[in-house]
Formats: structure tokens, C-alpha cells, sequence
């Protein structure tokens, strides 16, 4: 099985919106704009990493392409409300880049790479993704994986976080370093540092902490694959019920028809008349 983080996570929150989305293909979720601003400012993020830290181009570059949203095969079906106008939204996006150049967060060591992608075997299965920025600290003996996020909260647990030990986990395989320019000897040298991630808040300029990774944290991130196969090869998945799952889930509105309603017996007989507190 091939997953990516971003598949683990929605399945960790809803095995069934999964299932909706990624096995039948449905295409039930109205874009947010949030959810462009954020991969319009990843885009940006790349140009001011791979180009010197130019702030001046990052703006521009984010300027351009949130006007220009087709050129990057994006689209915005829905606005915030509170009157976040696309104008209004474009210099938020902005502002999240100065704010970002001005605190220089990563001082003392050196950019492995910034959108690395990567595909590496788990196990049995496949995992793939993109690691926003990595980043090496010889002194500390520490690799750094940083994720930029630019959506209102932050998770409660990040030590546990799925997404980053995928990252992390990542980072030890061969396959990963063969794909990076001028790193493709490192993996074993590699194997010397701790995995540590964090979480950059673009909203509120904040890094989160988000702990180191070890072999305990990467077999249960297997263990979570394999229960995950297990669950699409029974052809079972699990609804789960809650404010963080069901509040913004695109299929709300067909979740659900699936299955005969519980109160099909009272609809087909209205003369059934039922005990006062049963």
C-alpha cells in the first residue's frame, strides 16, 4: 500500500472520510481560501530559500501567483467570513512572509533542502510526501524537519503528530538522501543525529517544539499503515464522530445515506406508540 502523511492523518481523524475521498474519488469539499493561502505562501516560502533569502522576490512571487491562481492549478470556491476579501487575504499572505524574513529562525547550521519530496518503503507499504524544510545542525548533532502551517490552530499533541514522524521517518532511509543534490552520500553519517520536528505558525510567527523521533515512534507509525491496509482490505472503515472530524469534513452532507435510517420501522408504522420514557 502507498500512503502519504496527509492520507494517515485524515484517516486518523475519519477512516470513512477517507474512504469517500480516496477510494470512491468523490470530490465533495468546497476549496477554502485559507486552504490556497496556504499553498500559495509554501510556494513563495521555496523562492525565498532557494534564492537567498530575497525577500523582495518571495513578495512578488506571492503577489503573482495569488492573482494568477490558475497558473498553479488552484482555484477558491469559498471565502471567511468577517469580510477576509481576496485583497484582504493576499496581505495577510504578505505580512506571514516579512514576518517570517524578520525573525531569521534558522541560524547555526545548514538547509539540506526546502519541498524535498520523497518516497521511501515502510515496511511492506510505500510512504511519500513533502517535507516543507529541512534543516541540518552539525553542532547539536540534530536534523530539523520544519513544517509551515498557516491554518488558525495548532494540534495539542505535536510529540505524537503523524505527519512529522512520516517526515522524520523519512529521513533515515537511503532512498530519501539519493534524491538530494550534494547529500546523496549523508545517510549514514545521517544516522548519528536525532530527528526533531517543528511546527512554524505563520499566523502568530511561533515554533512549536514538536520532539524527537526514535525506532519505538516509527514502528508504530508502521503498526497505523498496517492497520490501515488491514482496514481497506476488509473493506471496513470506521465513521468517526466528532467536533474535529465531522465540523469540517466535505461529505457531511452524504455521509451516512449509505445505510437505511434507524427510524425506517416508526416511518413505515406512525400508529406504533411508544412508552412514556422509552
Amino acid at each position: 500500500m502507498e500512503v502519504s502523511p496527509s492520507q494517515l492523518k485524515m484517516f486518523g481523524d475519519c477512516a470513512r472520510m477517507w474512504y469517500y475521498k480516496y477510494q470512491l474519488g468523490l470530490d465533495g469539499e468546497q476549496v477554502n481560501a485559507y486552504t490556497v493561502l496556504g499553498s500559495v505562501f509554501h510556494y513563495a516560502m521555496d523562492v525565498y530559500e532557494t534564492y537567498g533569502h530575497d525577500i523582495d522576490l518571495a513578495v512578488r512571487t506571492f503577489r503573482h501567483y495569488w492573482n494568477n491562481l490558475d497558473e498553479l492549478g488552484l482555484r477558491i470556491d469559498i471565502y471567511p467570513p468577517r469580510g477576509l476579501s481576496h485583497e484582504k487575504l493576499e496581505e495577510r499572505g504578505v505580512d506571514m512572509l516579512e514576518r517570517y524574513h524578520s525573525m531569521e529562525p534558522f541560524k547555526g547550521g545548514i538547509l539540506v533542502g526546502t519541498e524535498i519530496e520523497f518516497r521511501v518503503p515502510l515496511g511492506e507499504h510505500v510512504i511519500r510526501g513533502i517535507i516543507d524544510k529541512l534543516w541540518l545542525r552539525p553542532q547539536k548533532r540534530e536534523l530539523e524537519v520544519i513544517d509551515f502551517k498557516t491554518g488558525a490552530s495548532v494540534p495539542e499533541k505535536l510529540r505524537y503528530n503523524v505527519q512529522f514522524t512520516s517526515y522524520m521517518y523519512a529521513t533515515t532511509r537511503p532512498e530519501f538522501w539519493q534524491e538530494i543534490p550534494g547529500f546523496e552520500e549523508f545517510w549514514v553519517d545521517s544516522l548519528e543525529f536525532k530527528r526533531k520536528g517543528a511546527w512554524y505558525h505563520a499566523r502568530n510567527s511561533k515554533m512549536y517544539n514538536c520532539g524527537y523521533r526514535g525506532d519505538l515512534d516509527y514502528r508504530r507509525l508502521l503498526m497505523a499503515v498496517e492497520s490501515m491496509a488491514a482496514c481497506v482490505e476488509a473493506d471496513a472503515y470506521p465513521l468517526t464522530i466528532s467536533g474535529e472530524a465531522c465540523g469540517y469534513c466535505g461529505f457531511i452532507d452524504i455521509c451516512g445515506t449509505e445505510v437505511a435510517s434507524p427510524l425506517s420501522d416508526v416511518i413505515k408504522h406512525p400508529e406504533v406508540v411508544f412508552d412514556a420514557g422509552s
